[in-house]
């Protein structure tokens, strides 16, 4: 494993740097969180982790999940491999880089405690929020299916006992306008009230993504979300909440960018540019001869405008009982969710490699905990958790110019419970042991297959007779069938997962922790495109143990706040999609075992009233250590495995940082001020460690001016995103060997708006 030295004196540089001035009294806001599942002090937390408030959240411009990376150390937020229609997680470097439906994130997602299941599910609208919890590392004995690299929790504003609500319109790049707002309050004397919405509209001829081939410039959206909920409080020991989400969006997605790797004149070969490392589309082609000589990483010429219709409906319903030294709390969710999208993976005017994709997942989940309160001498939390999760995946993938038209889908049912619990030993005056357990018990049933030819969904794939690459189960008439091809359709896992912390509060304004934990993630069957039935043999699943000290330091009279973690991990079983050697297809499959060993830094200051600046580092350092994995170079030598390789999306260093100013403006205005950026260093995309695709590192800066009144009522905003226009990549696919090409998924290019808000009832 390759060493790199932790700079722990970092922490202590950053605390005697600081300096404030005595005389002002001013302090920083103290923040609580239920990241443990009972209302802490962020201080008090023994774990890593990054708050948002609902303030931060608009002053950030956060509309989606995704946004939130820019300003958490260690978090990475990217599009999947095949457009911007899935969202990857990557906490610490761990997360899932699979497009398909059917897999699990690493990174658990809540909307007010509820598991999201699919990456396909993380493209909701996030509007009208209390707060954002980010925590860093395994969670399992205290969340719920698969938070092996950390959990993300999006806790939605409660309906409130006075009437209050806000309305904000906007209007910015291409030509896009925005409505959110919310109105609360008392429906009865027990019953409260809250209705949420948000707007998103723009108009189709304007956008950054321009298609040569159809003449279209890609930039209509059409997203409407609502969510309502009602809180009844029949006693003062007893309430109930029922929320209701309802999303659904229409829009019109940008251009894969295409990405030539074979050499002009003789596409046989790979192409001297890739070999080096680097892109040229005037030397490189595909095995069709096409090249996208325009240099502009958003313009194309694909055969079809790409697409997506996203719709969910969600009810969650939330039960709280304080019996008196403890409560009991029952979260029951449901989720019906449907993707419809199609995009042009090739990105070229030939039918290459064009994708239509169908997913509907259909969620429940129930969990219900009794924790104690603070009187008594060990706090503790004990439960369990239910979840079933059915989904109906299918794609096609015309590839008729270079090989044979494909469609593939599956229907997966995971079946998961767990019991879990967790207890706080004092065990001096300023020490405490933290333990935790948790056993969960998962099951998923797999069936499908990939046919020759295309067809509407999987139904009509089977009834069509159409010769099949690949299946699960075999029919019996097979002559695989009883073989060593023929596998399960069911895999099962069960395990015990743990947790054990030490903490120690040396002051009231220090604390420090070192901790060990567990967690894991399913097994399971890929979904995409598979051309032989050895290919999809399941996977195995994937355990990471993480080894983790910290410190969190409230300094000069509560007006810095200095966190800092440094962390080990042993993983097992990395998932991650990526072409094997020269198979035609990429696939969700185990990479082998990775270490990763890093470090944290955030830092809040307020030096005065007016002034507040944040900062957050993050260093990494990470390496598959063992594996089986054989990939033949790009420049035809003999083959090598993947050992030593970094996993993908993991940077070694990224900084983020805040600074936001506050002035009157005569008597009765104050302007504020935000600068906000973060920088992500050079990383690979994909676990081959292609250096033609990997993203060579990229700095976004932003910024929001606002105006209001000092009493709050009203406020204008303008806002900049990626002031310089940099063009970075989110994501890629390495098909160099199989397809003849690869594929790009670029970032956002700059995007301004300006925003008009009124607030009503409380301030």
């Amino acid at each position: 494993m390759r060493q790199f030295i932790v700079p722990s004196l970092i922490v202590g540089g950053l605390a005697t740097s600081v300096t404030v001035s005595a005389a002002e009294s001013v302090g920083l806001e103290e923040i609580t969180v239920t990241a443990t599942r009972r209302s802490e002090k962020l201080q008090d937390v023994a774990t890593s982790a990054t708050v948002f408030s609902s303030a931060e959240l608009t002053e950030l411009h956060v509309l989606e999940p995704r946004d939130i990376a820019e300003q958490t150390p260690g978090l990475l937020t990217k599009y999947g491999p095949n457009g911007l229609a899935t969202v990857g997680f990557y906490m610490r470097g761990v997360g899932i880089n699979d497009f398909t439906g059917t897999v699990d994130p690493s990174v658990g997602v809540y909307v007010d405690e509820v598991f999201q299941p699919t990456p396909d599910m993380l493209n909701f609208a996030v509007y009208d929020m209390e707060r954002v919890e980010v925590l860093r590392g395994p969670q399992g004995t205290l969340y719920g299916r698969n938070s092996t690299a950390g959990a993300v929790n999006f806790l939605t504003a409660r309906p409130t006992k006075d009437p209050e609500g806000f309305v904000r319109v906007g209007y910015g790049s291409y030509k896009t306008g925005t409505l959110t707002g919310a109105v609360s309050g008392p429906l009865t004397d027990t019953l409260l009230g809250r209705l949420s919405v948000n707007l998103i509209n723009s108009d189709s001829n304007s956008s950054y993504a321009y298609n040569r081939e159809t003449g279209n410039k890609l930039g209509k959206i059409d997203s409407l979300a609502l969510r309502g909920q009602l809180l009844w409080m029949p006693t003062d020991n007893f309430k109930l909440r029922l929320m209701y989400n309802y999303g659904d969006s229409t829009s019109e997605q940008p251009l894969l960018m295409h990405v030539g790797t074979r050499t002009v004149g003789n596409v046989g070969t790979i192409c001297p540019a890739v070999i080096a490392g680097h892109i040229d589309e005037k030397t490189c082609t595909d095995f069709v001869g096409y090249q996208d000589l325009d240099n502009n990483p958003y313009h194309g010429a694909a055969g079809l405008d790409p697409t997506l219709k996203l719709n969910s409906n969600d009810l969650t319903l939330t039960a709280e009982w304080d019996f008196g030294g403890a409560t009991l709390t029952a979260i029951t969710g449901y989720a019906d969710f449907s993707k419809r999208q199609s995009q042009d993976i090739d990105a070229t005017p030939f039918v290459v490699a064009d994708n239509r994709t169908w997913n509907d997942v259909e969620n429940f989940s129930q969990e219900i905990r009794v924790t104690s309160d603070d009187s008594v001498r060990f706090p503790w939390i004990i439960g369990m958790n239910y979840a079933k999760t059915d989904v109906d995946w299918f794609q096609t993938i015309d590839l008729s110019a270079i090989a044979i038209p494909t469609s593939n889908g599956a229907t997966q049912s995971t079946e998961s419970w767990a019991v879990f619990g967790q207890v706080t030993f004092p065990i001096a005056e300023k020490w405490e042991l933290i333990g935790g357990l948790r056993y969960t018990d998962e099951t998923r049933d797999w069936t499908g297959a990939t046919f020759v030819g295309t067809f509407k969904n999987l139904k009509e794939a089977y009834a069509s007779g159409a010769p099949r690459l690949s299946q699960l189960p075999l029919p019996a008439t097979d002559p695989n069938a009883g073989g060593p091809l023929d596998f399960p359709t069911s895999v099962s896992k069960n395990k015990l997962d743990f947790q054990a912390v030490v903490k120690y509060k040396p002051t009231e304004d220090a604390m420090l922790y070192a901790s060990v934990s567990e967690a894991f993630r399913s097994g399971g069957y890929s979904s995409a495109v598979i051309f032989s039935q050895s290919a999809l043999e399941p996977y195995e699943a994937e355990v990471l143990t993480a080894y983790e000290i910290g410190a969190k330091l409230s300094l000069a009279d509560n007006r810095v706040r200095l966190n800092g973690a440094a962390f080990f991990y042993d993983f097992q079983g990395l998932q991650a999609n990526f072409v094997r050697a020269t198979e035609a297809s990429a696939r969700l499959q185990n990479a082998g075992d990775a270490e990763i060993q890093g470090l944290e830094v955030s830092l809040d200051w307020l030096p005065t009233a007016a002034l507040s600046i944040s900062a957050g580092i993050s260093l990494l350092d990470s390496e598959i250590v063992k594996t089986d994995v054989v990939l033949p170079p790009l420049d035809g030598g003999p083959e090598a495995t993947i050992k030593g390789n970094e996993i993908p999306n993991a940077p070694q260093f990224t900084f983020n940082g805040r600074a936001r100013y506050t002035v009157p403006v005569g008597e009765t205005l104050e302007t504020s001020l935000q600068l906000d950026c973060n920088y992500v260093d050079s990383h690979y995309l994909e676990p081959n460690n292609r250096e033609y695709l990997a993203e060579d590192g990229y700095f976004i800066a932003n910024a929001r001016v606002s105006l209001r009144s000092q009493d709050s009522p009203w406020q204008v905003a303008a806002w900049v995103r990626n002031l310089t226009d940099e063009e970075y990549r989110s994501s890629a696919q390495d098909l160099a060997l199989a397809l003849g090409f690869s594929e790009i998924v670029m970032g956002m290019p700059r995007t301004w708006g300006v925003e008009f808000e009124y607030r009503f009832g409380n301030k």
